[in-house]
């Protein structure tokens, strides 16, 4: 296990977020202080990871390819691109998205000064994916895609020193489309892509509107409810990188020496989880050149 690759503009790294949107997307969340919907909710972190992806890029000559990023949406039968569509690229570079929002706005944020006085900000922000919530749950379908987009990713970074691609799936109920045996499959298909650097990172993010208390980056499947579905998403999510061990730390109280052997998985996890765990999935800023 490496993960040390430096990210450059001849051998970037991939995103890819899975993003379900069945039917249950339309129950009810909290995020920023308002209630939406979960689907709301998780469309708008997308986009917020995104803009920060499009951000990191940015250098005074303009943007550097470090990012090859895809967002397929699953629901019903069907697994598509949540992306403005570029001919059929799936994949898109910071520039190409930071150019191809589909849609601009104002939106209001509130900012608390040191003395605590809260002032409203109007910020321009770009919108590229947009909430759903309809049918079923096809999640290993969803896998499915994410390993052929890889594989043909990987093929043509071949040889060279890339960081392995990171998968983010983000879901809030079981697989409608196989078994658990079936999924599971699916998953350890997908793992098994690899760089020169190592094998596809899979996370897996079950969020829930319910406030349990939720699981994050658990060691061992007794940290998890006595739950099968639990248990599966623990199955088949990554180990995370030693790279990764200090920001784990932080989210979860555990010291840093405590995260070797986590998995990339969150169980009942909230919004906000959801950002941080997207967040340090995709922590390589100390990787760019």
């Amino acid at each position: 296990m490496s993960y040390l690759a430096r990210i450059t503009q001849n051998c970037p790294t991939a995103v890819v977020l899975l993003v379900d949107q069945s039917g249950s997307m339309a129950e009810p969340a909290r995020w920023n202080g308002q209630a939406v919907t979960k689907a709301q909710a998780v469309a708008s972190a997308i986009n917020t990871l995104l803009a920060e992806l499009v951000a990191r890029s940015r250098r005074d000559g303009g943007y550097q390819h470090y990012y090859d990023i895809a967002v397929l949406g699953y629901s019903g039968s069907e697994v598509r691109s949540l992306l403005p569509t570029i001919g059929s690229e799936r994949f898109l570079s910071p520039e190409v998205l930071s150019d191809n929002p589909a849609e601009v706005r104002d939106v209001q944020r509130i900012r608390t000064l040191p003395g605590g006085r809260q002032v409203a900000t109007v910020m321009r922000e770009k919108v590229w994916v947009r909430p759903a919530a309809e049918w079923n749950t096809p999640m290993g379908a969803a896998f499915g895609e994410a390993h052929r987009l890889l594989k043909a990713w990987c093929a043509k970074y071949k040889g060279r020193p890339c960081y392995p691609p990171t998968v983010i799936n983000i879901t809030d109920g079981e697989a409608t489309d196989g078994t658990p045996k079936q999924l599971a499959a699916a998953a350890e298909k997908l793992r098994s892509l690899s760089t020169a650097d190592g094998n596809v990172l899979l996370l897996n993010v079950h969020i829930s509107g319910s406030g349990r208390e939720p699981v994050l980056f658990p060691a061992s499947a007794d940290e998890l409810p006595e739950d099968r579905y639990a248990r599966l998403l623990f199955d088949i999510s990554s180990p995370m990188p030693a790279l990764y061990r200090d920001e784990i730390a932080l989210m979860t109280g555990r010291r840093a020496a405590d995260t070797g052997g986590v998995r990339g998985m969150a169980y009942h996890a909230n919004i906000t989880d959801l950002v941080r765990m997207m967040n340090i999935g995709t922590a390589t800023s100390n990787l760019l050149l």
